[in-house]
This record gives C-alpha cells, sequence and structure tokens, in this order.
C-alpha cells in the first residue's frame, strides 16, 4: 500500500515538473528582480525559487547576470545563494546560432537571449515594458512579454 501512495506522489511531482513554463529573463528583468523584491520582477524571482516556472539560460546570461549584479551593493552571501541557485536548477543550454538575416533586433546583445529562447523552446523571453517597442521584429523567432503578461498569462 505504502508502495502505491509513493508511485502516485511520484507520478503527481513529474507531471507538475513536466507542466513547468520555461522562461529567458532580459538581465533587466533579473536585476530589477533582485533589487526591488515588491516589484512585478521581485515576484518573478520569487517564483523562480518556489519552483513554478523555470529559467532557461547560456553561460554568456549568466555572466551577464553575474557581472550586473556584482555591480550593485548586495550582500555577497545572498548573491551566492542566487548563483548557486541558478547553477542548480537553470536549464542551461549551448545555443545555437541563429540567422537573423538583416532583421533589425533593437540591439547585437539581445541576439543571445533569442539564441537561448529558440535553442530551449522557451515559452518566451520576458523583457521589461520599456523596452517593447524596442523589440517589434523578435516574434519572428520566439514569444516576448513583459513580467506583467507573464502573471496575465502563464503564473
Amino acid at each position: 500500500m505504502t508502495q502505491r501512495n509513493n508511485l502516485a506522489k511520484f507520478y503527481k511531482r513529474l507531471k507538475k515538473e513536466i507542466d513547468k513554463y520555461l522562461f529567458v529573463l532580459r538581465t533587466e528583468v533579473f536585476i530589477e528582480g533582485v533589487l526591488n523584491a515588491e516589484s512585478c520582477c521581485g515576484r518573478l524571482i520569487d517564483y523562480l525559487i518556489d519552483g513554478r516556472y523555470d529559467i532557461a539560460l547560456d553561460d554568456r546570461i549568466y555572466l551577464e547576470y553575474f557581472t550586473e549584479i556584482h555591480s550593485k551593493k548586495i550582500e555577497k552571501k545572498n548573491i551566492d545563494y542566487l548563483f548557486a541557485f541558478l547553477k542548480e536548477y537553470g536549464k542551461f543550454v549551448t545555443a545555437k546560432k541563429i540567422q537573423t538575416h538583416g532583421i533589425h533586433l533593437g540591439d547585437s546583445n539581445f541576439l543571445k537571449f533569442i539564441e537561448v529562447a529558440k535553442s530551449s523552446e522557451a515559452n518566451a523571453i520576458v523583457i521589461p515594458k520599456t523596452d517593447v517597442v524596442k523589440y517589434g521584429n523578435i516574434h519572428l523567432f520566439t514569444s516576448v512579454i513583459t513580467p506583467e503578461e507573464v502573471f496575465e498569462k502563464f503564473l
């Protein structure tokens, strides 16, 4: 009887993990979430740590997060915890290069987020609300949403 209950719990947990959404967080969203826990971006970081969705990244994005967060005044132990969490639970991918065929994508730094989103088959790239107009052509490669839209449509 106990074995049957354990099996049911296992399948329930497995289904929950399979149904998780996968997002790529633009650096500005990630940093805002770490610095301002009461913001919508802060709730995204809380939900990430609670395991309500997964984050896709590669070494380039991880390094950008790391560099940006170290330029802020945050306690080292909190930074260490956060990056240990990302290493353990982040969905690291080897991003495939994509051909933009001359399509303007805002800034060249954004291409790595698109490559990671496509390679990981993420549900969307989460960008600041102020950048929505700047990245109009990205929908050709992947979905782009704001932190507010994540809560409206997914979480």
